[in-house]
Parts: C-alpha cells; sequence; structure tokens
C-alpha cells in the first residue's frame, strides 16, 4: 500500500482501517513521518485483547523507514520511545533498534549492545551486534566477537563468513578455512543463506572451478533444502566457470522455476555466445507467463549484438520498452546502437542516441563512430566527434583520438587531424601498443619423429 508523505492523521487512520490487518499499512510504509504517524494511531488502536507483542511488531516495522532515512536524531528520539514504553525488553526490538543504529552509527550501536541487560541479549540481538561489526569492515574485532559468542547458530557463522569473503581475494582463503571449521567442528549444518555465500565468494575470487562442484555435492550429500537463491546461485556458478551442461542439468531439475532461475540460465547461455539458446530460452519463458526483467533483456540483446540478429534485437527493444513497460538503461542502449551500427544501419543508430533518455556514454559513441568509419559515413560522424571531444576522455580510451583523427582525415578535414593530434599531445595521450596474451600451463611433451 502507497502512503504519500502529505497525508493528514485522519487519512492515514482510514487507511490504517481498510486493511484488514492494522500492522500491513505500517508494513508497507516507506516515508519516516508516515511510518511515525501510523505507528501512533496504531498504539492508539491497540486493545487489552491484543498479543501482547503487537506493540513490539509495530515497533520492528517503524524501524526500518527510521533507519534509511540516515537520521541519528530521529532513530535516537524513537529510541528514548521505546526506552519510556518498556518495549526494548522484548529480543527482536532489541535486535532491530541495533541493526537500525548500525546503518547509521556503528559506535552508537555498540553502546546500545553494551548496555543492554542479559535478560535482553538472546541470539538474536548478538547476532545483529556482530553483523554491525562485520558491515563496519573490522574484522578482527568482529572475530573476537563471533569468539565470545556462547551457543552460535547458523546466522551467527554465516554472517562472520560473509565479512571474510568481502574482503575479496585477500579473504576467500580464510573465508574456505572457515567454512572447514564449521563444517567439521561443529553440527551446525551449513543452509542455503551459507552456501550462497561461499559461491559468490568464490565468484568473486574468481576460485570457482575448484569449488562449485565440492559445494554442489555438499548439497547432495548433506540433502539442503532447495531454494530460489541457491539453485539460481548455482546455475550462475556452473555458467561462469564454462559448464554449461551442469547448468542445465541444475536448470532442468528445479522443481519450480522462478525468474532468479530464468536470469541466471539465459545470461549464462549468452556469456558463452550461445545465442540460439538464449534466446530459445527466452522465448520458452515468455511463453510460460513469466515477465523477464531488465538484466534478461541485457542478455538476449547481448546475444543478438553478437551474433548480428538486427531484426531480433529489434524486437526484443520493442518488447522491452512496450510490452512490459522496462525504461532502457544504458546497457539496452549499448547493445541496441551497436546492433544497429554493426549493420550500417547508422541513421536508426543515430536516431536512437538522440531519442535516449539518459545521457549516453563514450561507449556508445565509440560504437557508432567506429561504425562510420567501416561504412565510410563522416556526415553522421562529424555530429558525433562534436559530442565526444566535449566529454572527458580518459587513458584507457586513448584510442578514441586516433579513430577521430582517422575520421577526419577519412572526411579530407586535415586541419583537424592536427589538431586532435595536437589534443593528443596536450593530454599526453599515447596510442598503446597492441598485446597478445597466452595461458601458461603445464608443458606438454613433444613427439619429434625420428629422422631416417
Amino acid at each position: 500500500m502507497s502512503l504519500p508523505q502529505h497525508l493528514a492523521a485522519g487519512e492515514l487512520l482510514t487507511a490504517l482501517h481498510g486493511t484488514g490487518e492494522p500492522l500491513t499499512a505500517l508494513r508497507g510504509a516507506t516515508c519516516p513521518s508516515s511510518a511515525i504517524r501510523l505507528y501512533s494511531l496504531l498504539r492508539i488502536r491497540l486493545r487489552p485483547s491484543d498479543p501482547s507483542d503487537c506493540a513490539g511488531r509495530a515497533a520492528v516495522f517503524a524501524l526500518k523507514p527510521l533507519s534509511a532515512a540516515a537520521s541519528l536524531p530521529l532513530l535516537s528520539h524513537f529510541h528514548a520511545h521505546l526506552l519510556k514504553s518498556n518495549l526494548l525488553a522484548y529480543p527482536h526490538v532489541a535486535s532491530s533498534l541495533v541493526r537500525s543504529y548500525s546503518l547509521i552509527s556503528p559506535a552508537v550501536a555498540h553502546h546500545l549492545f553494551d548496555q543492554m541487560p542479559p535478560a535482553t541479549c538472546n541470539i538474536y540481538v548478538v547476532n545483529a551486534m556482530l553483523s554491525s561489526l562485520c558491515r563496519s569492515s573490522d574484522l578482527a574485532s568482529a572475530r573476537l566477537f563471533f569468539d565470545g559468542i556462547p551457543d552460535k547458530d547458523v546466522v551467527s557463522w554465516s554472517t562472520m563468513l560473509a565479512c571474510y569473503f568481502s574482503k575479496g581475494r585477500l579473504g576467500v582463503a580464510d573465508g574456505l578455512a572457515f567454512f572447514r571449521e564449521m563444517t567439521f567442528t561443529t553440527q551446525i549444518a551449513a543452509d542455503y543463506v551459507t552456501l550462497v555465500t561461499v559461491l559468490t565468494g568464490c565468484a568473486s575470487a574468481g576460485l570457482l572451478q575448484p569449488f562449485c562442484r565440492s559445494i554442489h555435492g555438499y548439497i547432495v550429500r548433506r540433502r539442503v533444502p532447495a531454494s530460489s537463491h541457491l539453485g539460481a546461485s548455482l546455475i550462475d556458478c556452473y555458467a561462469k566457470v564454462g559448464r554449461l551442461d551442469y547448468a542445465s542439468r541444475v536448470f532442468e531439475r528445479v522443481a519450480s522455476r522462478n525468474l532468479m532461475h530464468w536470469t541466471a540460465m539465459i545470461c549464462g547461455m549468452a556469456m558463452h555466445l550461445r545465442y540460439d539458446e538464449a534466446i530459445q530460452l527466452f522465448e520458452k519463458m515468455c511463453w510460460r507467463g513469466l515477465g523477464p526483467n531488465e538484466m534478461i533483456f541485457t542478455a538476449v540483446l547481448s546475444a543478438c549484438r553478437r551474433a548480428g540478429l538486427v531484426e531480433q534485437g529489434k524486437v526484443f527493444f520493442q518488447l522491452m520498452v512496450e510490452k512490459y513497460d522496462l525504461e532502457p538503461s544504458i546497457h539496452h542502449y549499448v547493445c541496441m546502437v551497436d546492433i544497429l551500427a554493426k549493420a550500417g544501419q547508422l541513421e536508426d543508430a543515430y536516431d536512437v542516441i538522440k531519442t535516449m533518455k539518459v545521457k549516453p556514454n563514450l561507449v556508445i559513441w565509440t560504437s557508432l563512430l567506429a561504425a562510420c568509419k567501416r561504412f565510410k559515413n563522416f556526415d553522421i560522424a562529424v555530429e558525433g566527434i562534436e559530442k565526444v571531444l566535449a566529454m572527458e576522455i580518459s587513458d584507457e580510451n586513448s584510442g578514441l583520438y586516433t579513430l577521430i583523427s582517422d575520421l577526419y582525415a577519412m572526411g579530407g578535414r586535415w586541419d583537424d587531424v592536427i589538431k586532435v593530434r595536437r589534443l593528443m599531445e596536450a593530454h599526453n595521450v599515447r596510442k598503446n601498443r597492441g598485446l597478445s596474451s597466452i595461458k601458461a600451463g603445464k608443458p606438454r611433451a613433444l613427439t619429434v619423429p625420428a629422422v631416417s
């Protein structure tokens, strides 16, 4: 339910009565002022026959928009109310308040935790404090706090594990050792959150190849309950290491596929240039009544871009805008401009740029200018060059100066060629040399036939 910020108290009360469940309106509030007014009205409406924790649940729902506002005075004011009304005696309220403070001021969250009585500090509050320490990137303090937790649960282990993997490649080794410690030294079974954390951490560090099947084996052996996130993560990980056969196998065995599974599978196919399969999956998903999201459209447009499927790309772009009412992002525009430009439809590509609702970046202009050079269309190139030279060109895009110089030479504008060369010298731009790379692996033995 949407609640505009300017609603009066009477209107809010009417909305509250119309929900059937009083907490529903408060749960859907996103504006801090609306949340506080709804919370106040709900407290007035509470009857003695209502559940004893109803006020506590209302406080938890109110804390979410208050913490999102990132206002320490506002949160402190609500904290004072919770103290006065004794609602902090409820552990779920205390843990929510600690979490809210940790998003704004971790030091205040720590101070609040230190002042809580032992009766309130159950595992939920302790985990909220651990999450606060992990969020502040203080790994040493977080691990010290974790080691002091007497009765750790799976949330405690998953939170600490995510803290290790948040350090990137530097924390992966410690994170995997920590996961091994959890599985071999405790009776706690990893849940889908823990396993998704491990898979995501290995993916970010580029270590999926040796660990993806191991984690999958753990899931099968321990009979971890399937979840949308875990299934989608497995599909995504197998696709990233190029094992589309395993990704397809997991995808086919998912009982009830949702948008996450389809997105992972379609993006995996597009990533490995399996254009036909990606488009077939997209059409099959739409036939089953699932509405594609922005990421899926990026994948299928990218597939059309690499395969040179111009008409198919136009159809997909039109579907996204007209049928599914999705706002194209810069990624969709990059694909669409490149599809048209590489096909020689330079006027259509330039029309897309001129009608974009976002500012075109250097990638889009480079795609158009490169196509102008290829198809020798200097008229459109001139208009694009003027836009590009007005932008800031980084060292990574230094080749763009050379492209512009070549376009001016193609049009016979030698004075402008000299100006671009001088501009390159003024910005200390040097044309990068071409580089090649090879993968160094285990050398193979060479068998040389005997010469008779």
